[in-house]
């Protein structure tokens, strides 16, 4: 899912310019020589805002799938979410093996006395 997302970015971003230049040239054709207008608006206006609101579709429900998949009971449990506790636990093990943690995820030293 997270390597999708920057693939449906660029598409939109393709795909933008296209769909924009295609709806002119058919409002063009549709109604010369001025376009073809809906509410006072004419079908490229309309199609950005459609476009617009897909674009913020997409972010959303991509947004609400991430947020389940970080959610989720096994990678909760799972000791990859715990990544950010890990220089604290290192500190408190070596410490109880009279070591000390250099910061780094290297090799510990003896504690200073």
């Amino acid at each position: 899912m997270f390597r999708r997302l920057p693939l449906e970015l660029l598409g939109f971003l393709v795909l933008l310019p296209i769909v924009l230049i295609g709806l002119s040239r058919l409002g063009t054709a549709l109604n010369p020589p001025y376009g073809l207008y809906i509410f006072g608006w004419d079908l490229v206006t309309w199609g950005l805002l459609l476009m617009l609101a897909l674009l913020f579709g997409l972010l959303w429900w991509r947004g609400r799938q991430v947020g389940r998949l970080l959610n989720d009971r096994d990678i909760l449990a799972s000791p990859v979410m715990s990544l950010l506790s890990v220089p604290g636990i290192l500190a408190r093990r070596a410490q109880t093996l009279g070591m000390e943690w250099t910061g780094f995820y290297g090799p510990l030293r003896p504690t200073r006395k």
